[in-house]
């Protein structure tokens, strides 16, 4: 609208206003100030407001005149808008097309021209009939007249308000004033004589108007008008007065004079700016050549054919590699083809430095629409693009460091979201990236770290310092905690404006554990090592200078750790012939050693530092200890050694006293062994001789045999003889058990016993299954495993049960700790072991009132499995049955 083409085109036919529709905004159109105020809108902020069309217009209407206007030759027609009030008010219009296509109406409402000839036919005279009918009417125009959105005054021939409107009102600012009735004059006393003289000829028949004038306020304003005056006829076809009409052009002439000023900025800024402008009219002839364009190319603008142009002015491709065609040229391809954006062209002068610039055009048109030439802005884009190179190869070069970073490497807005993260903080965090975007750094971080971790975002922001690095930590996406090294950066824009943070995260967790782990094993060691008040802990360096000395060592060796410390050898507690020997294994005759390097022979060998060793106190006294010595490395190097001694005077008297017993003990099993022999032997033969006796007297004097003496003394001296035997047998099972021990099937011992004893088993009517493995052996005397499985199997048929289908079941299996356990179950009478439990495998114990019961069979069975160092265990209710469980070695594992 700065162009005065457009402009006076407005000036012209816009007299209440103009709209503009632009083609690439189909659905909304920009009215200006004065066309709103005249449909009854508040006027807008801006010279142009933007309405949907939908608001101000008959869609279907506003349609067909769009595609009415190309056909039409003089561009003109009527539109209707819609008011504030909603009723639509009926404009003429003229449009013109402007460069980019945009449509520019330019209205005048269709009651001025009904005022303008109502007055016209006044001036031409009527006939009497129609003064007649005028008369009737007067009043309905009258308040026409009030009503019309245009700026109209009927005045009498005294210049006297009749009628007014409401736009006169407003435009004059006398809103508050009633002015009817009150003389012109008198509203407007700064009248001048100019303006009283053409009221006087207009009521003399005269006609006056004008396109502008400039009409000068008693407060000194300025307003311009476009104005009218004509006089009116009353029924007598008499001059009753005038009638006039203005219209305040002021915005308009402010717009020219703003446009005039803006044009000669515009010229000046053409020739000042470091852009390049060209202009073309429709043939391609170069109208403008502004300064900048000039300095580029080395020439001044002249006559040029079109197609030499690009030779003329080294007007090249992009890449400099051939010179434009003529339909390649942007100045030329706009003016042919319509607008263009950013098309890079390289300018190649005779002499002076290549420049790359940048070109925008778009085509210029003339008031009818009509091609009318061409402009380019052409932008010198050099210095961009050695920017842009650099910037390209620094964010390659960032973003390989980002994207493959060992560490975790985040960029976040200035709240706290996470805009881009690497793969390694994923890995950290556990959150995918498009998991982390919809999260800020506040969602993860622990609660208690928060605080600190804003307070020191909050001084980088504000200034206070430009980055921060803290120990913090973080959520895992597990619910785990994630220990983090933190350190954060701000990038700021050209302005200082805070745009985002960079942080890198390294995950210390497995540290801070360490750590942790550390801390405490070096809290436990200071605790043992100051609380062990029973064990002499000594550290030394290399040198076997005393460093540390614990409770234990002070209260055995009497010294203080003041006393020892860098004061004293470790020499200064061991006795020096006790040294002597032992450097005497550990070095040749012929080696010269000194004391590290009797330390570190001594710390490393096996026979000697974990040997009984003799300390001495600070009094001189000798005491044994038990001495463990320990190479103190750090880094692979030997840098001390620790002396860790417990005190084994009381351990050696015990030794002594454990070994005195022991050789009594030994001396007591020797005469309780011949004591056995001698029982098992001598009294075997009185017991031998009584029963002969007792046999050949019953032999000589039958009739003994009636004598119940002679009974008793018969049963006792075979129970006695019984007796022996059992003694005899229970001394002689631990002495045959080392000599004898060899592997034993255990399914074929249990086969062999199962046959012996199928005839009573038969008779009892018991089933004996054995399913032990054909492959399992244990460690044992055969005749003792024969033995102890014969006791238990007969003992189940002895006991079984009458009542039920009895079974004794056989079972094995190895076990992890080297044994096999063998499980013999029965179905029979049971034990009450709550009742028996204690004195089961007890001599002579019987349970049940068997005729065969005699009580010595689970005791020589205990026995024999204790021999051959197995254990025997039973789970047994009565009315249930038994199960015995026998543990002996394996055979493979021994």
């Amino acid at each position: 609208m700065r162009d005065p083409q457009f402009f006076e085109f407005i000036q012209k036919f816009g007299l209440h206003g103009f709209l503009i529709y632009k083609p690439e905004q189909p659905k909304t159109i920009w009215f200006n100030t004065q066309i709103l105020r005249n449909l009854g809108f508040a006027a807008p902020i801006h010279i142009l407001e933007k309405k949907n069309i939908e608001d101000l217009l008959e869609l279907s209407s506003w349609n067909k005149l769009l595609f009415n206007i190309p056909k039409s030759d003089d561009k003109s027609g009527h539109i209707k808008l819609k008011t504030s009030k909603g009723h639509f008010c009926k404009f003429i219009y003229k449009v013109i097309q402007s460069p980019d296509h945009s449509l520019i109406f330019a209205l005048e409402e269709q009651k001025q021209n009904v005022i303008q000839q109502l007055s016209s036919s006044i001036v031409g005279g009527i006939s009497s009939e129609e003064i007649s009918q005028m008369k009737k009417r007067f009043e309905l125009k009258r308040l026409f007249i009030e009503q019309a959105p245009s700026a109209i005054a009927m005045f009498d021939n005294n210049l006297k308000y009749i009628a007014v409107s409401k736009r006169w009102l407003k435009d004059y600012n006398i809103e508050h004033i009633d002015v009817v009735g009150k003389s012109h004059y008198e509203i407007f006393p700064e009248i001048g004589e100019d303006w009283k003289q053409i009221h006087k000829e207009c009521l003399s028949g005269a006609i006056h108007s004008k396109d502008e004038e400039c009409f000068v306020r008693a407060d000194g304003s300025k307003n311009w008008i476009t104005w009218e005056v004509r006089p009116w006829y009353n029924s007598e076809n008499e001059i009753g007065g005038i009638i006039m009409h203005t219209a305040d052009i002021t915005e308009i002439k402010n717009s020219q004079a703003e446009n005039h000023r803006k044009q000669e900025l515009m010229e000046k800024v053409l020739e000042s700016v470091d852009v390049g402008i060209v202009a073309c009219d429709a043939k391609g002839k170069l109208t403008l050549f502004n300064q900048a364009t000039k300095n580029w190319h080395g020439l001044p603008a002249k006559p040029v054919p079109v197609e030499e142009l690009s030779k003329h002015y080294g007007l090249y491709n992009a890449d400099g590699s051939k010179a434009l065609e003529e339909h390649e040229i942007p100045l030329i391809k706009t003016l042919s083809k319509g607008p263009i954006n950013n098309e890079i062209m390289k300018i190649r002068p005779v002499s002076g430095e290549e420049v790359t610039v940048s070109v925008n055009g778009v085509q210029l048109f003339d008031q009818d629409g009509k091609l009318d030439g061409a402009v380019v802005a052409m932008h010198n884009i050099n210095h961009r693009l050695t920017a842009e190179k650099k910037l390209r190869i620094s964010e390659q070069t960032f973003r390989g460091s980002f994207e493959h970073a060992a560490i975790g490497m985040a960029i976040l807005n200035i709240s706290g979201k996470w805009l881009s993260v690497n793969k390694s903080l994923c890995d950290i965090i556990g959150y995918t990236e498009e998991e982390l975007r919809k999260l800020t750094f506040q969602d993860i971080t622990h609660p208690d770290d928060l605080n600190t971790d804003l307070s020191l975002l909050n001084e980088l922001v504000a200034g206070e310092r430009e980055f921060y690095h803290m120990e913090k930590r973080y959520f895992h996406k597990n619910g785990s905690i994630v220990f983090i090294k933190l350190a954060v950066s701000l990038v700021r824009d050209n302005k200082g404006r805070p745009l985002h943070f960079v942080s890198q995260i390294t995950d210390i967790t497995k540290e801070k554990i360490a750590s942790e782990k550390l801390r405490q094993t070096l809290n436990k060691l200071e605790g043992i090592f100051n609380a062990s008040t029973h064990v002499s802990i000594i550290s030394t360096d290399s040198e076997g200078r005393i460093e540390s000395f614990n409770k234990g060592a002070e209260r055995m060796l009497g010294y203080t750790q003041t006393e020892v410390s860098q004061q004293l050898n470790i020499t200064s507690i061991h006795v020096s012939n006790e040294l002597e020997s032992f450097s005497n294994n550990l070095f040749n005759d012929h080696e010269n050693y000194d004391l590290p390097e009797f330390l570190k022979k001594i710390s490393n060998s096996k026979k000697l530092k974990n040997k009984d060793w003799t300390y001495v106190r600070k009094d001189g006294t000798e005491f044994p200890v038990q001495l463990a010595i320990t190479s103190i490395l750090e880094n692979g190097e030997n840098t001390g050694y620790l002396f860790m001694a417990i005190d084994i005077t009381n351990l050696k008297m015990v030794e002594e006293e454990l070994s005195s017993v022991m050789n009594i003990t030994q001396e007591q099993n020797a005469r309780l062994k011949n004591f056995a022999h001698i029982v098992s032997h001598n009294l075997r033969s009185h017991s031998s001789n009584i029963g002969m006796l007792l046999d050949l007297a019953m032999r000589d004097y039958p009739e003994l045999t009636e004598n119940e003496i002679c009974t008793h003394l018969n049963n006792a001296s075979a129970n006695l003889t019984e007796t022996i035997e059992h003694l005899n047998e229970v001394t002689l099972i631990n002495t045959a058990v080392e000599e004898n021990l060899d592997a034993v099937n255990l399914y074929k011992s249990a086969e062999n016993i199962k046959h012996s004893i199928s005839a009573i088993a038969l008779r009892e009517m018991v089933d004996i299954q054995n399913i032990i493995p054909d492959d399992i052996y244990v460690l044992g005397v055969p005749a003792y495993i024969d033995s102890i499985l014969l006791n238990f199997m007969t003992n189940a048929l002895k006991y079984s049960s009458l009542e039920k289908d009895s079974f004794v079941k056989l079972s094995a299996k190895r076990l992890d700790d080297g044994y096999v356990r063998i499980e013999i179950e029965d179905n029979g009478l049971g034990i009450d072991l709550k009742k028996h439990g204690r004195k089961l495998f007890g001599m002579y114990k019987t349970f049940h009132d068997h005729k065969d019961s005699r009580g010595i069979g689970l005791f020589i069975t205990k026995n024999q499995i204790e021999a051959l160092q197995g254990k025997v265990q039973v789970d047994s209710a009565p009315g249930h049955g038994t199960t015995f469980s026998i543990y002996l070695k394996n055979y493979e594992k021994s």
